[in-house]
């Protein structure tokens, strides 16, 4: 339990603590934008390596509350929606990711009228799944970490890119929205057919159909069947 509290701490610490704050300039002067991009990743990744390792390797037994038939089917309908979100979000030309400024060019389209963060609240709905269906100390720290990381995560971009000096963000910042739909229920934005990337949807529900049916592969022998 120690390495995963340790990792979870560190997985946090190294997105929160650089990411939206005057260590990343600093480190990015220092490093150069593409040594930087290499040792965060690297840190990325070994903290969340550690993360699912030290999750895999303690006992799942000692439950906080045990969930009901309700929460598990909650839990399913959060994640398909996750995977909705992740994959339609990630082939959405979204100027908030690395290196995707010039995506601020583009009219506002797909999954961004929704919310200009898809796939941290796809993350985040992920993990809020995981944590309805799962009552135990691990799963809390683990999905825990995960929903604290996306939502604060999308509150330090916001924060960072308010600060740009190029009034492209602004009226992107201004047009949509962080919250999910608060842009069309303003009236700002205004979702149609042509938004829906009909292969991503596709690709969700293949996705979610093989996790479903191969869940005991990749949770470590709990099955959905």
């Amino acid at each position: 339990m120690e390495l995963l509290i340790v990792a979870c701490l560190a997985f946090l610490v190294t997105h929160l603590g650089i990411s939206g704050t005057p260590l990343r300039t600093m480190l990015r002067n220092a490093l150069g934008e593409t040594p930087y991009l290499g040792v965060y990743s690297l840190l990325s990744l070994g903290t969340l390596g550690a993360m699912v390792y030290g999750y895999a390797q303690v006992p799942h037994t000692d439950f906080n509350w045990y969930p009901s038939i309700t929460a598990y089917k909650v839990a399913k309908v959060l994640v398909f929606l996750s995977l909705v979100m992740i994959v339609m979000g990630t082939l959405v030309k979204n100027p908030t990711a690395v290196h995707s400024e010039q995506a601020l060019d583009n009219e506002v389209s797909g999954l961004l009228k929704i919310t200009r963060h898809p796939v941290q609240w796809g993350i985040l709905l992920f993990a809020c799944g995981h944590l309805l269906a799962n009552g135990d100390t691990a799963s809390i720290l683990f999905f825990g970490t995960l929903v604290l990381l996306s939502f604060f995560g999308m509150l330090s971009m916001d924060q960072r890119r308010r600060r740009e000096t190029d009034p492209k963000w602004q009226v992107f910042m201004e047009k949509t929205s962080m919250i999910p739909f608060a842009a069309l229920v303003s009236g700002r934005l205004r979702f149609t057919a042509d938004d829906i990337n009909w292969v991503g949807l596709m690709v969700s529900f293949a996705l979610y159909a093989a996790l479903y049916w191969l869940h005991d592969l990749v949770s470590g022998g709990i099955s959905l069947v």
